[in-house]
């Protein structure tokens, strides 16, 4: 049986419509359905969405919303809370690449009863939601600060880009120039950049890394500073990383060049230290910890010590015209096998410095040599440390380290006692009042 062709087409012309019609209607009732579900939680983080007003359409729709802001802490619970007014449009006409495209502003509530157009605004931005779902948006930022010579920090406009991608969350942000005014000199900074990677932005796990161009403060400058942290978790461990490097640095009347700090804390047993950070998060500290709270913080403080970790400076480098310096260090906490803590058995250390060119003047090489605990190498001097089991080598002589031990033993129960389920001071109210007549 044949469909005329007279029918066909007709029919055809509606499936079409009736599909271009199906994208801005679903995408119209998804942004409502998103917007009432953030207008609908309690709120009782550091921001809330409050008075949304949403106007939903078949090819668009707008809105505005008050915005709160307030500080999580109880003791800041009387502070009044930051209230912005927020304004949006969204477009539901999908493109080649989004679902959808809107733009958004931001200004202090009450300042206009329209749309926020004008000195007032202090954030205005555009975006697309993807068919993913991941969202992405490009935001502006006007200058923001005091006075040239008032104290604070003052920031040139700055534009930013913000992907959302489920847990995952990647923000740019740059400005041209910044300054912060303190009682002396001023810190100038040119061509600030900021870029934020966060494979999951509950757990803090991501990279954070920090850009200068160029900064200077009375008689020091500097040239091309990068700082980079990184947090990642590997089989219930935590091992956090930062690098600093800065191609060139005037201070102190000389100038450095390559100079490069990296630094590691590796190991970190992550459920203790997440529990840990979790508790300082919600109480703002753990000034105000519950017993509850305070027994799995003890816990989880001395899981995270009996585990073992360790702390170091895998290099630290820097140079100049005539004179270098290299050197690591590593402080390591072994697993203590009773469970308990034992810095006694645990504790092992070791470094190493080396100083080459004219760092150190000829009578001042001589004198180190002659102590016995500095090597000569090619170009310069070296001196290396290490610590083990009450063991203490510095260069190549042995030295007497037996207090080491004791101290730490002595510390041990200290730290065990504090660190007990009940916790050491309950347990002396406890011998106290058992002991009174």
């Amino acid at each position: 049986m044949k469909l005329n062709l007279k029918i066909a087409v007709p029919l055809f012309l509606v499936a079409v419509t009736l599909g271009a019609l199906a994208v801005p209607w679903y995408s119209s009732r998804q942004f409502e359905a998103e917007i009432q579900a953030l207008a609908a939680q309690p709120g009782q983080g550091p921001w809330a969405l409050r008075h949304v007003a949403h106007h939903a359409g078949l090819f668009s729709s707008e809105g505005s919303a008050q915005v709160q802001m307030r500080s999580t802490c109880a003791q800041d619970a009387s502070q009044a809370p930051l209230e912005l007014a927020l304004h949006y449009r969204i477009s539901h006409l999908p493109t080649r690449s989004s679902l959808g495209q809107f733009t958004w502003t931001l200004e202090p509530s009450g300042v206009s009863g329209g749309a926020p157009l004008g000195e007032s605004v202090i954030l205005s931005a555009s975006g697309e939601v993807g068919y993913d779902g991941a969202l992405q948006t490009d935001m502006a930022l006007p200058a923001w600060g005091g006075d040239a010579d008032a104290p604070g920090l003052r920031v040139a406009p700055s534009k930013a880009h913000l992907r959302l991608d489920g847990k995952a969350m990647a923000l740019h942000w740059s400005a041209d120039d910044m300054a912060l005014q303190g009682k002396g000199a001023p810190l100038n900074l040119h061509g600030a950049r900021i870029h934020l990677a966060m494979a999951d932005r509950d757990s803090g796990m991501g990279s954070v890394e920090l850009e200068v161009d160029s900064a200077g403060s009375g008689a020091t400058s500097l040239q091309g500073l990068r700082l980079r942290s990184e947090m990642r978790e590997t089989a219930d461990r935590l091992n956090y990383q930062q690098s600093l490097s800065v191609r060139s640095l005037l201070w102190m009347g000389r100038t450095l060049s390559d100079v490069v700090l990296e630094s590691a804390v590796t190991g970190l047993h992550a459920p203790s230290a997440q529990a840990l950070a979790t508790l300082f998060s919600a109480n703002c500290g753990y000034a105000d910890l519950s017993a509850a709270q305070a027994t799995v913080a003890r816990q989880a403080m001395k899981t995270l010590v009996s585990t073992g970790f360790s702390v170091g400076i895998a290099s630290l480098k820097a140079r100049d015209a005539d004179a270098s310096v290299d050197a690591h260090l590593l402080v390591e906490l072994r697993p203590s096998p009773s469970g308990e803590v034992a810095l006694a058995q645990q504790l092992q250390s070791s470094g190493e410095i080396v100083v080459k060119g004219g760092m150190l003047t000829a009578e001042q090489a001589q004198m180190a040599l002659q102590g016995g605990y500095v090597q000569e190498v090619p170009g310069g001097l070296k001196m290396g440390y290490r610590y083990a089991a009450g063991a203490l080598t510095v260069g190549d002589k042995s030295l007497d380290a037996s207090l080491v031990p004791v101290l730490l033993t002595r510390f041990d129960q200290s730290m065990n006692e504090l660190l007990a389920p009940e916790g050491k001071a309950r347990r002396v109210v406890a011998t106290e009042a058992a002991s009174s007549p």
